[in-house]
């Protein structure tokens, strides 16, 4: 009896063991039982530039961390409780001695902070002066270089707070001075903040990324700029009653505040191809997902998700001119609605296939696609720096 006592024990702490370690989904997915869903928050590392040992290092290591990463995430949420009241503990400590609470890094080595007076997180760039200077002169070289060539370019810079003049040390003279390089032909527009209050009005207080109302500021600054109409009576309407903490509260694995994901409450007309082909149901569902256990559930992926290389929509306005719009996840939001004042809009995103870690021929696909002008609409340190790497002037042909 005392033996099987203790093969019954050693045999709990196995099964428990695994389950806790690897995680019971995982292994149902190992065993091709249940497949991996989008909706899972399923993070991807974008690789480096390999110019020398270290850059192939990094790019070992990272690429581990984030798989690490994103199996702890979704399969073991004991680990993110765990996580949670570690980072916990710091933040309350730091909290007795700073107002701009320093909290950790994120993947891209940007050092995140929270506002303790103003009650927000933001990020500050790791990069030293004379590095953004070099990075800044090779954007303007880029967009030069592609208006020399008869493109029509057209740049808008949805602006972080380390952009605004509002933070102490930020980096708004790079905005004046990335202006003052271009050619005039460039057409540029930025978000103007004036307070505190507008920049939390327009952007997520726990996510990188503006939320609709800012979103929709862009909206009308961008057709201004391409000399278009523009939609009119957009409102705005709140999804969920479902608490939403994003990327940067979720790398801090800190709930100190929330956000709630908002949308503009309307229904348009037109047609689309994602990747070349008629879209599937995953595409923008615009449905909140429901009975999600991980606090920090990526839910701007989930319900704005535009994780697709290329997308076109069709508004069969065949009087109008076509647009292409290179962007980031800033444009998930408002794509649909800029493309509503044009026959068709392309819409390309560098990260995804089918133009992941390939080359990308703009100038024929102007031609091939009878585009007129080109948008780029990128969170503004991409546009500015290049920061997260897409190496527009190296795949941008």
């Amino acid at each position: 009896m005392k033996k099987d006592k203790i093969f019954v024990i050693t045999f709990l702490i196995i099964i428990y063991s695994v389950l806790a370690f690897y995680g019971l989904k995982q292994i149902l997915i190992t065993l091709d039982i249940i497949d991996l869903n989008i909706t899972d928050n399923w993070k991807v590392y974008e690789p480096l530039k390999e110019n020398n040992i270290i850059d192939k290092f990094e790019n070992k290591f990272n690429s581990l961390k984030v798989s690490v990463e994103n199996r702890a995430d979704n399969y073991f949420p004991f680990y993110v409780k765990l996580n949670e009241l570690y980072q916990g503990f710091n933040f309350e400590t730091n909290k007795l001695f700073y107002n701009e609470i320093p909290l950790k890094t994120n993947s891209d080595n940007e050092y995140l902070f929270y506002d303790k007076e103003n009650k927000f997180y933001y990020y500050e760039t790791n990069l030293k002066d004379y590095e953004l200077e070099k990075k800044l002169n090779k954007q303007v070289d880029f967009f030069n270089n592609l208006s020399n060539k008869g493109i029509d370019v057209y740049i808008y810079l949805p602006i972080r707070y380390e952009l605004t003049t509002l933070k102490d040390n930020n980096l708004s003279s790079y905005i004046s001075e990335f202006e003052e390089k271009l050619n005039p032909e460039i057409k540029v527009e930025k978000m103007k903040i004036g307070s505190i209050q507008e920049y939390k009005d327009r952007f997520y207080l726990t996510d990188h990324h503006w939320n609709i109302v800012g979103a929709l500021d862009g909206y009308n600054s961008i057709m201004d700029m391409l000399g278009v109409a523009k939609l009119s009576n957009l409102s705005v309407k709140q999804v969920s009653n479902q608490k939403y903490y994003g990327s940067l509260a979720k790398t801090s694995m800190n709930a100190e505040i929330h956000d709630y994901i908002r949308d503009v409450d309307v229904n348009l007309d037109y047609d689309v191809l994602v990747n070349g082909k008629e879209k599937d149901k995953l595409f923008k569902p615009r449905v909140l997902a429901k009975g999600k256990t991980n606090k920090y559930y990526d839910y701007y992926v989930q319900y704005f998700n535009g994780q697709y290389g290329n997308i076109v929509y069709d508004y069969h306005q065949n009087d109008k001119e076509n647009l292409l719009i290179m962007s980031d996840s800033y444009a998930w939001q408002i794509d649909y609605l800029i493309a509503a004042s044009f026959n068709k809009t392309h819409v390309v995103n560098l990260r995804y296939i089918p133009y992941k870690n390939k080359e990308f021929d703009l100038t024929h696909y102007i031609k091939e696609n009878n585009i007129e002008k080109v948008l780029f609409l990128y969170e503004g340190g991409a546009t500015l720096f290049d920061q997260y790497d897409y190496n527009f002037s190296g795949r941008v042909k």
